[in-house]
């Protein structure tokens, strides 16, 4: 690979130029994470021609190829693996720069790319983000929803993701946000079509709302004192998403296994009650994870404290407008 060239500079001083530039290096990066030019092109909404330009012109600089053409897309050579793992430091250098001159003015100012998975994300982060950009009208944000299994890959590029339960990649830096559990939720009208259960066992059979991920069905799996059981509800319906789930237990078709700050303001208005509240499920935490580099960023560390801070408050707004359900009577 050629060397970079030393030139004078119109002080008289040495500086290098190099043969590529950082959007060429964006451009791998992109590419590299989506798997092919055509997927980068529409996750990142850069042009094709665009991004196969910069890539060639980072292969031809550098004398390497980065990437093996093959039909379902692209596949990193040894040496684009090696590239990849060691330019994420330019970008967070840049980020340290950044954030170095931020240091001096009284407010923080640019993007921060937050991600988490569908699950929940869709509950919290909006919430999250409004409270902060209202604080900080020079912050932008953009906010990314994934699978748990497209997080759980490591491909996914964001300044901080919201996690519930434990990751798996300990290079990262983690705070702790909050803790929840689940317990079981129907509505009025479903208890008095079918009787409020006294016991566990009186949950099998009953119809509930099945959440699947990737298609294997979450367990009931509940705990008083000692003793745990899986309570085995018939299957009424199978969803993917906790909010087409809930719907169905506040229209009063079927009973809940849900996450206890899911349902605080359907609590409040009345329209679920807890069943069998003695019976909840382990609990599990939530954690605010960041790249280390990203621990000397002034913005996104100030909305890591506040994620922390405010946690139970986001993790519990609705993100609608509630109005009193008008609950079907009995014939």
């Amino acid at each position: 690979m050629d060397r970079p060239s030393r030139i004078l500079n119109g002080q008289g001083r040495v500086s290098m130029s190099y043969p590529y530039e950082l959007g060429d290096i964006n451009a791998f990066q992109q590419i590299a994470r989506a798997g092919s030019i055509s997927n980068a092109a529409a996750i990142y909404n850069v042009p094709k021609a665009t991004l196969s330009l910069y890539l060639r012109r980072l292969e031809d600089a550098l004398k390497v190829e980065l990437f093996v053409r093959k039909a379902r897309g692209l596949e990193l050579t040894d040496a684009g693996k090696e590239f990849l793992e060691n330019c994420g430091a330019i970008f967070d250098s840049c980020e340290t720069a950044v954030s170095a001159a931020q240091r001096a003015h009284s407010t923080i100012r640019g993007r921060i790319r937050v991600a988490s998975s569908a699950e929940f994300g869709t509950l919290m982060l909006g919430a999250a983000a409004l409270h902060f950009s209202a604080e900080n009208p020079e912050i932008d944000f953009d906010l990314q929803l994934y699978s748990t299994d497209q997080i759980l890959t490591g491909q996914i590029d964001y300044d901080c993701l919201i996690f519930i339960g434990e990751p798996s990649d300990s290079s990262l830096l983690r705070r702790k946000l909050g803790s929840v559990s689940y317990g079981l939720y129907a509505s009025p009208v479903f208890l008095r079509r079918h009787g409020v259960p006294a016991r566990i066992e009186d949950v099998d059979g009953l119809s509930g709302v099945i959440y699947s991920r990737n298609g294997t069905p979450e367990k009931w799996t509940l705990r008083q004192a000692s003793r745990a059981v899986e309570a085995r509800p018939h299957a009424k319906f199978n969803v993917n998403e906790y909010w087409m789930g809930k719907t169905f237990v506040v229209q009063g078709s079927a009973l809940g296994y849900l996450p206890d700050f899911f349902v605080q303001h359907e609590l409040e208005l009345g329209a679920l009650v807890p069943v069998l509240p003695e019976w909840r499920s382990e609990t599990t935490h939530a954690y605010a994870i960041y790249p280390a580099q990203r621990h000397r960023n002034p913005r996104i560390m100030k909305f890591v404290d506040t994620l922390c801070q405010r946690f139970d408050d986001f993790i519990r707004d609705p993100g609608y407008s509630l109005i009193r359900p008008r609950l079907a009577q009995e014939a």
